[in-house]
């Protein structure tokens, strides 16, 4: 697979209409400048529709200047273009982690601003891989490792076409295209555990190959992703009506499974995943419920009640 314009405007043909208002946004680093540079060069969506959105983390002095100086470099309209400053601190535990989430809830206002659902980001298959590794560390189970970047949070519609590419193949590309992009000094700093794990990965070319066979095979797993479906229908955002009697029919692995999977997708409103004891708990609580259960009964993360004749989870 070449990473040129005729790739891209497939996959915009295949995802989106030319009317269609999309939201970018740019790091002002390789991978996003390309991602810009591409959508660009098919000139799909009609310029007015396009907007991008910088993050200014402030945690480099130049951080500022580099959003100024690309925006002016590459003659970005600046009715498109907004500017959000977040500020986390000087400390640096936890903080790539604190910057994905503010950045995430400033996706959700933008979205209902701006009235799309579809935003780009510069992810590329490289940082596919250091998130999986990252995982693999902190013992995920298969939908942890299977289901790596999501498609859709929240009704927003996440888009990675890069995520097809190397780092090398998209540098190539930039520098074939005499792109200007800023290289962010605080990726070489080791203090960041996706620094140390992109650091042991650079070094040890073998795993890294074989963490790229394990994605490829866990690719085509999608289906177990949404089993929870099945037995747990989703009422609203954070409410689900628990089909017990479909559920008692599946053996215990099944159940598990299921449960697991209800979890997994529902993990951003939660703090932690639950043990497999919280796990055993939660099919044990289902399996004592009674059709007329009145009493609410505490699971990880929400209750087990009635609402309106039926039985439901609220995850709090």
């Amino acid at each position: 697979m070449r990473l040129n314009k005729k790739f891209f405007l497939n996959y915009l043909q295949e995802n989106f209409s030319p009317n269609q208002t999309v939201l970018i946004s740019l790091s002002c680093g390789l991978d996003s400048t390309t991602l810009f540079d591409l959508i660009l060069q098919t000139d799909f969506f009609k310029s007015k529709n396009i907007f991008f959105i910088f993050f200014d983390h402030q945690k480099r002095a130049e951080g500022k200047y580099e959003i100024l100086q690309f925006i002016k470099h590459y003659k970005i309209p600046k009715k498109n273009v907004i500017i959000k400053k977040i500020n986390l601190g000087q400390k640096k535990n936890s903080f790539q982690e604190n910057a994905r989430k503010a950045r995430h809830l400033y996706f959700q206002k933008l979205s209902k601003t701006l009235n799309t659902k579809e935003i780009f980001l510069g992810h590329h298959f490289d940082d596919l891989k250091e998130s999986y590794f990252l995982r693999k560390l902190q013992s995920s189970n298969i939908f942890g490792l299977s289901n790596i970047f999501n498609d859709q949070i929240d009704g927003i519609n996440i888009h990675r076409p890069l995520v097809y590419f190397t780092k090398d193949k998209i540098r190539s590309y930039a520098k074939k295209n005499e792109l200007l992009w800023f290289d962010d000094r605080s990726n070489l700093e080791l203090d960041y555990t996706r620094n140390k794990i992109r650091h042991y990965l650079d070094v040890n070319p073998l795993i890294s190959k074989s963490l790229e066979s394990e994605i490829v095979s866990l690719s085509d797993i999608d289906v177990i992703k949404n089993f929870y479906s099945n037995y747990f229908f989703k009422i609203k955002k954070q409410r689900f009506e628990i089909k017990i009697k479909e559920f008692m029919q599946l053996n215990t692995t099944l159940q598990i499974m299921a449960v697991q999977s209800l979890y997994y997708d529902s993990r951003i409103f939660l703090k932690k995943q639950p043990r497999f004891e919280n796990i055993l708990n939660f099919i044990k609580i289902i399996s004592s419920i009674k059709s007329n259960l009145m009493t609410k009964r505490s699971v990880f993360g929400g209750k087990i009640a009635s609402f309106e004749k039926k039985i439901c989870l609220n995850l709090l």
